[in-house]
């Protein structure tokens, strides 16, 4: 007992450590004012601590031993700012903006030990904003310098300022400190951060833009046509994975073309450049040669061969077949009347295949013009056109029940589809089958789609159904067997006379089999154990119709379940359990 005294004696002795106290703005409500930009603070984690109200769920994660500051009446602008961590620090930085009620969260970073994580905002003039910094959970406490920088809006921030480009020419900008604005296209991804280039067209043409964007910038361009009052979206694009972005456009002599470029959703500021550049006036389309019988193998130029004119003729009520492919850079072949060139009858892009059909005024002579994709490069394709085949139209060629079809499919030469149909008379078990890796669709004859397979098992209700076997345009030729095989629906029950009996004493089972025609039965018998569960026992084997018995030879849980293995004309079906219960009375 005199030794504990002594000991208490002595630790209250011991002169105590004073505790650090926390960073005066560890709270939110004793937020650091940010007064100026540029401006640079250096600080650290240490002693900070999580305040109650600070908000713990973020996109970057969550975030311990919390700083804030605060920027109080925000200029116009974007307000960029960076936290590098000392050795070791592994930084968080959120920005919020502040309303009567609540804050919310605007953007958000974190970063390694030792790196930067960086955030920004397009400040709204007037508004108020809140900075919490601090470390990711579970790293060391130390150092950082909080960096805020203000970048004002560029001169061709709007419309009104658009920064002009010549032909052919190029220009360089930035989104860093652009905003956005409700007139802003909202095209291709476009969702911010606009800046504005305005392009006049002294002569007919095509003009095609290239974008390339610098460091992470994901951004969109925009080309708006400008004719007098009127302003139309022309054309847009969104940068690659390269951050590069090509689109082209027919320009006319007298327009005026703006050009918006901006961010993607979520994207970092950046720098970019565009290349205007003048390819040659495009082929008229009142003009064209003959498209030969066997269809033509050329090329276009993104800027030197800007489009080809073929000239066809169709007849009324008469069904024709187009296929088009290319190797490269995606141009595209659209059908139109040549009385009236100005619509388009149909549109295939990169790779495609399609049917057209003229109307009881549709007699005479067509175009199909192919157009060069954006990128100024030679561009080479294939374009076939020939009337459509029997089995290319209506309900094609009758599919008899369980008599395979043979076929064969050439997309080279336009043959990529080929149809059949048959009927179901009562609602029936429906097996369709196709070799060769290739696929089918299944339709009824009303235009109902039912989906696309290479092997298909379902019910269906009486009717006619039509099968389209198809291949893409420009895949290699295959054969195939196409197979039908229509069942009546089945259904099957299995019950006992008792739920309970004794051991050994005979039970009889008798499944019901509805609809069959022959085949056999299948009954399995599952003995249950108390410890492990269900187990399997024995196959018992009775034709369709027929009955067995069968003697329980110990006592417990049993159950029985019956399956109809099905004949060609007889799909298969299964019953539910049937349970006994075996026990001495």
């Amino acid at each position: 007992m005199r030794k504990l005294m002594l000991l208490t004696l002595m630790l209250l002795t011991v002169p105590g450590t004073a505790l650090a106290a926390p960073p005066a703005n560890d709270n939110r409500a004793a937020a650091e004012a940010i007064p100026a930009f540029p401006h640079t603070v250096a600080a650290t984690t240490a002693e900070a601590t999580v305040e109650r109200l600070d908000p713990q769920v973020s996109r970057c994660g969550r975030i311990e031993s919390t700083l804030w500051y605060r920027i109080d009446t925000a200029p116009d602008g974007l307000i960029a700012l960076t936290v590098k961590g000392a050795a070791g620090v592994a930084p968080v930085l959120r920005i919020y903006r502040r309303t009567a009620s609540a804050i919310q969260e605007v953007d958000c970073a974190s970063a390694g030990a030792g790196g930067s994580a960086s955030a920004s905002l397009e400040a709204v003039r007037g508004s108020s904003y809140l900075v919490l910094v601090g470390r990711r959970p579970s790293t060391p406490d130390g150092g950082f310098e909080l960096r805020a920088e203000l970048f004002l809006p560029p001169a061709n921030d709007n419309r009104a300022g658009a920064q002009a480009i010549k032909l052919p020419g190029s220009a360089r900008g930035t989104t860093l400190g652009a905003t956005g604005d409700e007139a802003d296209p909202s095209r291709c991804g476009l969702s911010g951060a606009t800046v504005w280039y305005r392009l006049p067209s002294r002569r007919d043409g095509r003009i095609l833009l290239r974008l390339t964007a610098a460091g992470q910038l994901d951004a969109a361009i925009v080309v708006l046509e400008r004719v007098r009052s009127r302003t139309g979206t022309v054309t847009c694009g969104a940068t690659n994975r390269r951050g590069q972005a090509t689109v082209a456009f027919a320009s006319e002599r007298g327009a005026t073309y703006l050009i918006a470029v901006g961010h993607l959703r979520n994207a970092d500021p950046g720098t970019f450049r565009i290349d205007a550049l003048v390819s040659e006036a495009a082929e008229s389309l009142k003009a064209g040669k003959a498209l030969p019988r066997a269809g033509v193998r050329s090329s276009v130029h993104g800027l030197t061969d800007v489009n080809d004119v073929w000239r066809i003729s169709m007849r009324p009520g008469t069904t024709y077949r187009i296929g088009f492919s290319s190797a490269s850079s995606c141009p595209s072949v659209s059908l139109r009347a040549r009385r009236q060139v100005g619509r388009q009858l149909a549109v295939l892009s990169c790779r495609g295949y399609t049917t057209f059909t003229p109307g009881p005024d549709g007699a005479g002579e067509y175009v199909l013009e192919v157009v060069a994709g954006g990128e100024p490069s030679t561009q080479g394709y294939r374009l076939l056109f020939a009337p459509a085949a029997p089995d290319d139209l209506g309900v094609g060629i009758e599919l008899r029940n369980r008599v395979s079809a043979k076929g064969a499919l050439d997309p080279a030469r336009l043959d990529v589809r080929d149809l059949y149909h048959f009927d179901v008379e009562r609602r029936g078990d429906v097996r369709l089958d196709v070799t060769n890796g290739l696929r089918f669709e299944l339709l009824r004859d009303d235009g109902q789609r039912l989906g696309t397979h290479s092997s298909l098992r379902r019910p269906l209700e009486p009717g006619r159904y039509v099968v389209a076997v198809t291949a893409s345009f420009g895949d290699p030729g295959s054969r195939y067997t196409l197979s039908l095989l229509i069942r009546e629906i089945t259904s099957t029950t299995l019950r006992l006379a008792a739920p309970t009996v004794a051991p050994g004493s005979p039970v009889t089972l008798r499944p019901d089999v509805a609809n069959a025609s022959g085949g056999t039965v299948e009954i399995q018998v599952d003995r249950f154990d108390p410890l492990t569960g269900w187990h399997f026992n024995r196959l018992l084997r009775v034709p369709a119709g027929g009955s067995t018995t069968w003697a329980p030879p110990a006592e417990g849980r049993w159950r029985f379940r019956a399956t109809y293995k099905g004949t060609i004309d007889s799909s298969p079906s299964r019953s539910g359990y049937a349970h006994l219960l075996v026990r001495r009375t």
